[in-house]
Formats: structure tokens, sequence, C-alpha cells
């Protein structure tokens, strides 16, 4: 037995310990993101962040993290492992802390100073401490150049102040990776922003929550009026952030997966196809096999990604996977809604399983815009894999 099946082994004894395998019949999008109750949002957050920090107890994450970071200093392939089983049994999820993990930890330990790295990533890895990220604003969303937020250097601080929007779980975070503009004067518009690392709870931050269209509760609007942020706090070089953010951007559309893993829209399609009856519609039939075949390719996919047998470290990796995973999002719920007609538009508030039409109006709907609408990743296809000339 080599040392990831042990590992495996491992990770299996401590889960069978604690949960029940999961229902095949069941979705394993156990609730995570959609909630349409404040105290249900709190609850799902509770159970992620209590979820993360068992985890980390037990040694399953960090573990390509350097010791001296709070990590393991293990190989990169283990996290895929426990990544595996935990879609195999009914635990809490943790996606709802996916822009700790996924992104402000590649971050950071990509550019961040030995104190930031020293500071922030063990209780990153520990969900002691949850982060959001703060790019998105009301005039500049998938066209981050545009942005306004404005940084004004104060001696050994910055002074920030602007709105940024569609924060997910910026409530509940301690810290954000903040983008802000700090060299109005920069020729280029993506030259002169920084990134900077907020303390949630600092003078001046103010958040809002929004409600989505299906009721959710985990977006948020921000507002910043003369915050101060400490230049140890920036990360990486001053008017280099649209660098350091590119980086982010990708690990946040890498990981744009999400719950993809198991078969969750295989097998919404086909309970879908059983409980309308449909089982002898050859043609119905074959549109549950295309999703099925899809979601496949697209977790190998994103396996030979993770191997680097795909583009190298070319950031536009990220926009490959995003706009696979979107269209597969949107295409199996509306094969799930043709499917149940009538039946799927209405939903029961306390009946998560069922819940085919907020997952339709949420996660579908949202799926070819978050993390930068598809025609911006296509257009970063083009330009960074094709070699095709920029837009005017």
């Amino acid at each position: 037995m080599n040392d990831v099946e042990q590992f495996r082994g491992r990770v299996q004894a401590w889960l069978n310990e604690r949960f029940d395998p999961i229902d095949p019949d069941r979705d394993d999008d156990r609730g995570d993101i959609i909630s349409r109750a404040p105290d249900g949002h709190q609850t799902l957050i509770n159970n992620a962040v209590k979820m993360q920090q068992d985890l980390y107890d037990a040694g399953f994450i960090g573990l390509a993290t350097p010791v001296e970071y709070g990590g393991h200093g293990l190989a990169r392939e283990l996290d895929a492992v426990v990544a595996e089983e935990l879609a195999l049994v009914d635990a809490p999820s943790i996606r709802l802390l996916g822009i700790g993990l996924g992104l402000a930890l590649p971050t950071i330990k990509a550019v961040g100073t030995e104190a930031q790295k020293q500071r922030y990533i063990p209780k990153l890895l520990s969900a002691r401490e949850v982060w959001c990220q703060l790019f998105s604003e009301p005039d500049a969303g998938s066209d981050l150049v545009s942005l306004r937020c404005r940084g004004v250097a104060d001696g050994e601080s910055w002074v920030v102040t602007g709105q940024k929007v569609w924060s997910s779980i910026a409530a509940d975070a301690h810290f954000g990776l903040l983008l802000a503009r700090t060299d109005p004067t920069a020729e280029k518009p993506h030259a002169g922003i920084t990134m900077f690392i907020l303390d949630m709870h600092a003078p001046g931050v103010a958040v809002r929550p929004l409600v989505d269209i299906a009721g959710g509760h985990h977006f948020n609007e921000v507002f910043l009026e003369d915050v101060v942020i400490s230049s140890a706090d920036v990360l990486g070089d001053v008017n280099r952030g649209w660098q350091v953010a590119n980086g982010t951007l990708s690990g946040e559309r890498s990981n744009y997966l999400g719950g993809a893993g198991g078969g969750r829209r295989r097998r919404q399609a086909e309970r879908a196809l059983v409980a309308a009856n449909r089982l002898q519609d050859l043609v119905q039939r074959q549109r549950v096999v295309d999703i099925t075949a899809r979601e496949l390719m697209l977790e190998w996919l994103s396996a030979r990604i993770g191997a680097g047998a795909v583009f190298g470290n070319n950031p536009a990796v990220g926009s490959l996977i995003k706009v696979a995973a979107g269209n597969l999002e949107q295409d199996a719920a509306n094969l799930v809604m043709d499917l149940l007609g009538v039946a799927g538009v209405a939903w029961d508030v306390s009946d998560r399983d069922g819940d085919i039409a907020s997952h339709t109006l949420n996660a579908a709907r949202q799926a070819t815009i978050a993390g930068g609408t598809h025609q911006i990743q296509r257009n970063l296809l083009g330009e960074r894999v094709l070699g095709l000339p920029r837009e005017r």
C-alpha cells in the first residue's frame, strides 16, 4: 500500500466514525450556498467553520502548506483525496469558506511577505479567521479595471474610500482581499491598482447584506469610508495589484467546479427523469446521458489542470473551467426543470433536497456571471491562449 492509499484510509476512518455515507439518491449540494433565512445562513456558516476546524485539527487541511505556516508540508495530491472522500459522506460542506482556502491562501503564499504568511495563514487554515473577496463594484463587475475604490497614501498607512458589492460572506468574514486604485494618474487602466488585506471590523467598514433572486443571504454590499490600512497589509507590490488579482481570479475560476464532484448534476437529472416518469423517452434519456458525460469530462479536465497537463501555469486555465462548468450548470438545471414541469417551480422552504427551483434561479442563473461573465472569459481564452488580437 502506497502513501496515498494509507492516507486515504486514515481520512475514510476519521469520516466514517462521524458521518453516514451520502444517500446516492440525494443531492449532495447540502444547502451550503442558498438559504432563504438569515438564521439559516448563519447556521451554514457555523457548521462550515466547525467542520473545517475539525478537519484541520485532524490533519486534513493545509496538507501542501509548509509546516512553518501551520500546514503539513505534504504532497498536493493529498488535498484531492480529502475532497473526494468528503463528497462521499453526509458531512457539513466547507464550500462557503472556499474564498479563504481557494483564493486568499494561494495569493498570500504567492506574494505575501514573511510576516503576512506567519500572521494570516495558520488561522485561515484552521478557520479561526474567515475571508471574503472585495473586488466587484457597482460599476466594475467583470470589468475590474474600472474600479473606483480609492486608496491614498498617508505616511505608513493608506486611507481607503469606496464601495464593493456581490461580496460573498462579507458579513461573516474577519478579513478580505481588497482591490483599490492607488495611482489614478497611471497611463494604463490596469496599472495603479493595489491589493490590500482589509480587517472587516476596522473603523469605517460597513457591511449590508443583500437578498438574491432565490431569497438567499450570502451576498453583501461593503462600504468603506476613510478606512485606515497599514502599509504592512499591502499584498504584493503597490500599484501592481492587477497582476496579483489575475492569479487570484484564476484560482476562483478554477475552483468554479464547486460541488460538481460526486455526480451532483447527474443525480439531479436522473431523479427528475424518474419523477417525471420519462424513463421510456429516448430523447430525454439522451439529455441525461449528455449531462453525465459532460460532468465526467469536466472532472477529468479539472484533474488534468491540477496536474499541470493543460495550459501549464497560464491564468486563462481558470476561464476554461468556468465556461465549461457554467454552461453545464445551466444546461443541467434547464433539463431538470423541463422534466419536472410545473412541479419544479414550487418549492418548500423547509425542504432543501427538493429545492430545484431555488437552485435554478440562484446557482444556475449566476453560473455565467459570477467570477467574471462568460463573455469576459472567452475574451481571455481568445487573447491569452489563441493569440487573437485584443478588443478595442
